[in-house]
């Protein structure tokens, strides 16, 4: 007696789960040993393929952290020794010398630098050289590092920063100032606690041997100049050095 169920033709090629189930439910066909091949070679391709760029990744990462530009950890020293050498490049520069270091953050820091300009330069050259120094501290800070400088113009004293508008009005305000009869010398910058560019933050600091009513009326005009320029700055007198 036939064990096949009505219509149901029994195919040779049929393994036992097709019997047992029905079609469509047979074993999976066992691969050729050139498919294993092929496969093995693949998976391996793909592996050396992805730890290849795993390694320029974190080659990049690395040397990012070592030059201190776009890497995770921020350097002020680094952008202190960029800033240095950026600046010593610039026409009418004198000297530049790295002097403050201050922790404002977790990872951000601020640097400040001294560089000295050649006596009796004139105006336009002045203006050239503080729009130099403004454009290398924008271009060697970054990353958590913000690069400050106080430029010493003859009697002028001048704080410059990555903001170029706030460096040139800092510059300007101090030639009033320093045009104010009786002014011998003049600082134009930041307070002394932290370096800014907040307008309340800014200070300037002049030297005149004035006394009285002389004072005042120096004081007078070298307040109205700052109020013009930086609103809620602070204006200071001291007598120059003996």
């Amino acid at each position: 007696m036939s064990t096949e169920r009505p219509g149901r033709h029994l195919d040779p090629d049929d393994d036992d789960l097709d019997r047992a189930f029905g079609h469509d439910t047979g074993s999976v066909t066992t691969r050729t040993t050139p498919q294993r091949v092929r496969r093995g070679a693949l998976v391996t391709a793909g592996v050396v393929l992805a730890a290849g760029v795993l390694v320029v990744a974190l080659g990049t990462i690395i040397s990012s952290v070592q030059n201190g530009v776009g890497g995770v950890f921020p350097q002020p020293e680094a952008a202190l020794a960029r800033f240095d050498t950026a600046a010593r490049a610039v026409d009418g520069v004198r000297s530049v010398e790295g002097v403050r270091t201050v922790k404002t953050g977790f990872a951000s820091y601020d640097v400040v630098s001294v560089a000295t300009a050649e006596d009796g330069l004139a105006p336009d050259a002045q203006d050239d050289l503080v729009a130099a120094l403004s454009a290398a501290a924008a271009t060697t800070g970054g990353n958590g590092v913000r690069v400050f400088a106080v430029v010493q113009l003859d009697t002028m004293r001048v704080g410059l920063s990555a903001d170029a508008d706030v460096t040139a009005a800092r510059l300007d305000l101090a030639r009033r100032v320093d045009a104010i009869g009786g002014v011998r010398a003049v600082r134009c910058a930041w307070g002394t606690d932290a370096p800014s560019d907040e307008a309340a933050a800014q200070e300037v600091t002049l030297q005149t041997i004035g006394r009285g009513a002389a004072l005042d009326a120096v004081m007078a005009k070298a307040q109205a100049s700052t109020r013009a320029a930086f609103r809620g700055a602070t204006v200071t007198a001291v007598r120059p050095p003996a």
